[in-house]
């Protein structure tokens, strides 16, 4: 990922059976903007977001202040992150 981009992440609770779900951002903070209802961020420099099922939002962010390397994102229910709910972003500068 070319750090010097902006990140837009387009987050949905598809959980069927828990009711709550999250996402957890490592090393960075977000804008969030709850159900694309507005033009302004409903929550403003979070690293942790709480959705109901069927609840979703829009995640702002930039990578450009930060060190070339991996960031983790995960689940932020311990069962979930065992079960694999992991993502890491590859973070580099644009001419890697």
């Amino acid at each position: 990922m070319d750090k010097s981009r902006p990140v837009r992440i387009y987050l949905v609770n598809v959980t069927e059976f828990d009711p709550i779900n999250s996402l957890h951002l490592h090393a960075n903070f977000f804008d969030y903007y709850d159900t694309g209802t507005t033009l302004t961020p409903t929550l403003r420099t979070v690293d942790l977001i709480m959705q109901c099922q069927a609840q979703r939002g829009i995640l702002e962010f930039s990578f450009a202040e930060h060190e070339d390397g991996m960031y983790m994102f995960h689940a932020h229910q311990s069962e979930f992150t065992e079960l694999g709910w992991v993502g890491m972003f590859d973070v580099r500068g644009p001419e890697a």
